[in-house]
């Protein structure tokens, strides 16, 4: 079947793959194929489902759309590689189009929101498409249609519910500090209340795709509850200010921190660590004893997308053994699939391996988008001279 052109549109230049991530915060970066002329962006009819020819790929037939056009948000970093692994197989399989246009998480959820019109499928992180939801522009999945389902992980097969897409990675939050400048050794979120690390800490805002997770993990240590206890939890971070130097908005921007010798911790999550371990052998990851809570990349169906069943199809084939592993061995995600076997080096840094991902704490994203307002005002107030 003849490969289609993938069309790329980007959002602006971006920063490299430190926060996808996904999971991740908000800057990308990509390398572009032309954007699609106006010829070639023209709707095209769609053959009838029932006339569709098969063609295997990806351990599965897949049905042709030949003609149709798939619209795609998603993130900008390591775009080669999501070509080489996704779209066009994707594309040579079905023989349809993707438009896939990459961008800033938030200005994303800005243009969806605008113009849900506009997109079929949106890829982002966990807090991104809470809103989304919350918004009703997130379409049910029919779950019957995901043959793929049933090979991922149970934390991967519904993170919103069982009318929603899937997660295809997860990343978790921990603590990251240089050995050769820190004056103890951490082993806990509690250990960053110790008064040695005064005016060497940097932490996530809250208003980041990791903050979240970094209220979540301080009440957790605390045995406090987010949404009934929130005075007590912005009291443990006003205990922390002491020691934190920076609450972040860019992780690159704190590696460079890390780097320059600023600060000797970060809380970060696991590939940013995989970045700024580059750096130096001297900065040792923690997974905290309290407990790790983990944040996840997901796609989903935009709500009034007229190419349903293809959006559907491009889930599965997604999520896939073939591509979760190929997307494993160039180091773009985590696989969630648990017959998806990697080396110790081949999984370094990832979450990974069902130990690890059984012990993944989840946040409440209805209790964190009910309360975000209130928490970023309280945050705002604490912190605001920095």
């Amino acid at each position: 079947m003849k490969k289609k052109l993938l069309s790329v549109v980007l959002a602006g230049a971006m920063i490299a793959s430190l926060s996808a991530c996904g999971g991740s915060g908000d800057s990308q970066s990509a390398d572009t194929t032309a954007a699609p002329t106006a010829a070639e962006s023209k709707a095209e009819e769609s053959p009838a489902a029932g006339e569709a020819e098969k063609t295997e790929t990806a351990g599965a037939e897949l049905p042709s759309f030949e003609g149709q056009k798939l619209r795609v948000s998603t993130f900008s970093f390591n775009a080669e590689l999501l070509q080489k692994n996704i779209y066009d197989p994707f594309m040579e399989a079905t023989g349809c189009e993707l438009i896939v246009e990459g961008g800033r998480n938030a200005e994303r959820v800005t243009k969806i929101k605008e113009t849900p019109e506009n997109y079929d499928v949106v890829v982002i992180g966990d807090a991104f498409i809470a809103d989304l939801i919350e918004e009703g522009l997130i379409d049910t999945v029919d779950s019957s249609k995901l043959t793929n389902l049933d090979g991922l992980y149970d934390k991967a097969k519904a993170p919103f519910g069982e009318d929603y897409g899937p997660a295809y990675g997860f990343n978790r939050l921990g603590i990251v500090y240089d050995k050769s400048t820190c004056p103890i050794e951490i082993t806990s979120w509690a250990d960053l209340w110790n008064p040695e690390l005064e005016g060497s800490i940097a932490i996530p805002d809250i208003t980041t795709t990791s903050g979240p997770l970094m209220y979540y993990s301080v009440a957790k240590m605390a045995g406090l509850t987010p949404g009934s206890d929130d005075d007590a939890i912005m009291a443990k971070f006003e205990e922390l200010k002491p020691n934190i130097m920076k609450t972040y908005t860019s992780a690159n921007d704190t590696i460079t921190m890390l780097n320059q010798g600023e600060i000797s911790v970060a809380v970060l999550l696991d590939y940013s660590y995989t970045a700024a371990q580059s750096a130096s052998e001297d900065y040792v990851w923690v997974d905290p004893s309290e407990g790790v809570f983990s944040g996840f990349n997901a796609v989903n169906v935009i709500k009034g997308t007229q190419n349903k069943e293809l959006a559907e199809t491009f889930i599965n084939f997604y999520i896939s053994k073939e591509v979760q592993l190929a997307e494993a061995l160039d180091g773009v995600d985590a696989p969630v699939r648990t017959d998806v076997e990697l080396t110790p080096e081949q999984a370094a840094n990832f979450t990974y391996g069902k130990e690890m991902i059984d012990g993944l704490q989840i946040p409440d994203w209805e209790v964190i988008n009910a309360n975000k307002a209130d928490w970023t005002a309280k945050w705002n107030e604490l912190f605001s001279v920095q």
